[in-house]
């Protein structure tokens, strides 16, 4: 693809005499990335398996892609979910144009959530986009993004970090077809130091013959739809239903089908209390298999820390009884599933190795594989993701108390 079309697209203003692979100014050297010391688990990996295996990788600890001012990194790929899903991390810094056209896609369900930073999200009908929906995300927020939806996004802060998962997987090809060079630095930062990006560039639109390319992508562009700028207290919507955004006791509900986009504040959604493990788990579902057809699951789990007298939260294998704490469930489980931490310390048991994860990290388990966990430290939050309707989060609000009013667990054990 072209470089025009690529800043067409992106919405971005490109100084002709730029060399589109240098990514830093002049002034700071191109950085070259180390060879890492030799690692003693065979879990944690630097690069992503290009098939289905278990495997561990550190936030920003893996290469990323460079679509000018954003890096994207992939801890899950569609070779290494046999296409379930993609897990995105994208990080970059706040621009005043929107982060890309609005589009829409006919096969790809989008999922928004913001680990860090703040970035806004708009929504509407393709086409005719009525039903316009608008949040401000900030950290622990989600916003949904259905089949035949338009919508956009503009990053606001300085560092913020996007996580996206879109089912089915393999999306992320158009990534490496629109990027402008590898990012792999030693000293392994976020995003690009970079003089590509003016905050107040204007954006342009892309011609005939970039849309052609991207629709191979499964993007297609929706160039006169025109983001309202009206949000007040982070939220705006064109039918006047978005008061309660981050507001006292509303509950965010899910959509009732598969085809309305919809946004969850982070705390404001429904609860779930488990203790089936010995310890706490809170499962706030963020999609079920009523709005994925079935195709995956996605839900934030909070966990209490294990106490001495306690066991791990254990899931079978299929060909293993290597996981030895209390079952959810006597199947193992028939989808593939990834966690990555939003907050605490996650250790983590899976093929005969014990790993601990923090913030941004992520663990790859697949479908039928034993594992085991528990929260290392007194508060630990997870965002999991599954493939089908046979997941861990729905297993969990299955088989716990519903109705539950708190983001905390009880005070007594």
């Amino acid at each position: 693809m072209h470089l025009s079309a690529l800043q067409l697209f992106l919405a971005v203003s490109v100084s002709a005499s730029a060399a589109a692979a240098e990514l830093l100014p002049r002034s700071v050297p191109l950085l070259r990335r180390q060879t890492p010391s030799a690692s003693t688990s065979s879990l944690w990996v630097s690069e992503v398996p290009t098939s289905p295996q278990p495997y561990a990788v550190r936030h920003y600890g893996i290469p990323g892609t460079a679509v000018y001012g954003q890096i994207y990194r992939f801890p899950v790929t569609g070779p290494s979910s046999d296409n379930a899903f993609t897990l995105i991390s994208t990080a970059s810094p706040g621009s005043g144009a929107l982060g890309v056209l609005p589009h829409t896609h006919l096969t790809h369900y989008e999922n928004f959530f913001c680990l860090k930073g703040r970035f806004q999200l708009w929504t509407s009908d393709a086409e005719t986009f009525e039903n316009e929906e608008a949040r401000l995300l900030t950290p622990g927020d989600y916003g949904a993004v259905p089949h035949n939806t338009t919508h956009t996004f503009q990053v606001l802060d300085p560092q913020t970090d996007m996580v996206g998962i879109i089912q089915p997987g393999g999306f992320e090809d158009l990534f490496y077809a629109l990027a402008t060079g590898n990012f792999t630095p030693s000293t392994f930062t976020p995003y690009a130091i970079n003089d590509y990006i003016d905050y107040n560039a204007p954006s342009s639109s892309p011609d005939a013959s970039v849309i052609s390319a991207l629709e191979s992508f499964d993007v297609y562009a929706q160039l006169e739809y025109v983001p309202s700028r009206d949000i007040v207290n982070g939220s705006y919507s064109s039918t006047g239903n978005a008061t309660g955004w981050h507001e006292g006791t509303t509950v965010d509900e899910l959509a009732a089908d598969s085809a309305t986009p919809y946004f969850v504040a982070k705390d404001y959604g429904v609860k779930y209390l488990s203790s089936e493990a010995g310890f706490y788990q809170i499962v706030q579902p963020l999609v079920t298999p009523t709005q994925s057809d079935g195709n995956f699951t996605t839900a934030t789990i909070i966990m209490s820390e294990r106490l001495s007298n306690e066991s791990a939260m254990s899931v079978v294998g299929n060909t293993t009884t290597s996981a030895t704490g209390t079952g959810s469930g006597s199947k193992a489980l028939t989808g593939h599933s990834a966690f990555e931490v939003l907050e605490g310390l996650l250790t983590f048991e899976m093929s005969g190795e014990t790993i601990q994860l923090a913030t941004g990290d992520v663990v790859f388990a697949p479908a039928g594989t034993a594992f085991q966990y528990y929260s290392e430290v007194p508060f630990t939050k997870v965002l999991y993701i599954s493939q089908g309707a046979d997941g861990l989060d729905s297993r969990l609000i299955a088989n716990g108390e519903s109705g539950w009013e708190y983001p905390v667990f009880p005070d007594y054990a």
